[in-house]
Parts: structure tokens; sequence; C-alpha cells
């Protein structure tokens, strides 16, 4: 069974502990250390998507959603580029440039990371889902 414990009894038997002492930062790098050129990219890919499905699907009763899709793409990705730029005196570290990530690479988990392979990765899945909305686009189309 339990039994209820004071406090004077916790600090007798050593189980109260000081807490850990908090970082200074939870991070020091936010810029993801990818160039902005790959972000506008991603977001075009997202923004192409839902501008195909907006024009295959185009109803009154859709403007809405749609609208509500784009404003959040562009939220998702303006609010990490206003991050960012948050209190500059303190981050000093700044996304790399085209020529600076096409000579370096980038640093993952795994390792370096050359220029053309990180691009791949970034832009496949939603290169691949804008090609999602072109094949429905098209069976719309060969159905209708």
């Amino acid at each position: 069974m339990t039994r209820r414990l004071d406090h004077q009894q916790l600090a007798a038997s050593k189980q109260i502990v000081a807490a850990p002492p908090s970082p200074a930062r939870a991070c020091d790098d936010r810029t993801f250390e990818l160039p902005p050129a790959l972000h506008v990219a991603m977001a075009g890919l997202f923004i192409g998507f839902v501008s195909i499905l907006c024009a295959t699907f185009a109803t009154p009763g859709l403007m809405v959603p749609y609208a509500i899709f784009v404003i959040f793409i562009v939220a998702f990705f303006g609010v990490p580029a206003l991050w960012t730029r948050m209190k500059p005196q303190e981050n000093r570290s700044r996304s790399l440039r085209w020529n600076e990530f096409a000579e370096k690479g980038i640093d993952t988990m795994t390792g370096r990371t050359p220029a053309t392979e990180a691009t791949v990765l970034v832009l496949l899945l939603p290169f691949l889902i804008m090609m999602w909305a072109v094949a429905v686009a098209t069976i719309h189309a060969l159905v209708r």
C-alpha cells in the first residue's frame, strides 16, 4: 500500500534533489543550414500542388479551403524565415549561400551530404506530392 510522506521525511531520505541547470539557449543554429532557394522551391512545389487541385476542382465551395491551404503553406515557410532573423546580435549563424552549399554540402546525422543529394532529398517528397496532384488532375480529365 502507499503511505503519505511529508517533506521532512523525503528530505531525510535524500530523495529530493535540485533541478538540473537549464541551458542558456535551446539551440544555437536556427538556419536549418539550407540555402533559402531550397525553401522557396519547396514552398513553390506545395503551392503548385494546391494550385493544380484548385484548377482541377474549381468550384465556388472549394475556394475558401484552397485559400486557407495557401495561407498555411505561406505561414509554415514564413514563420521559420522570421525565426532565423530574430535577435541577430545573439544569433550569429546564417543560412548557407548557394555557392557555399554547392561547394561544401551539409552535415547530416549520417555524415556530410553533397549538395546534389541534399537537394534531391529535400525536394523529392514535395515533387512527388505535386506529381500526385497531376495524376489526380489527369484521371479527372480522362473520366470526365
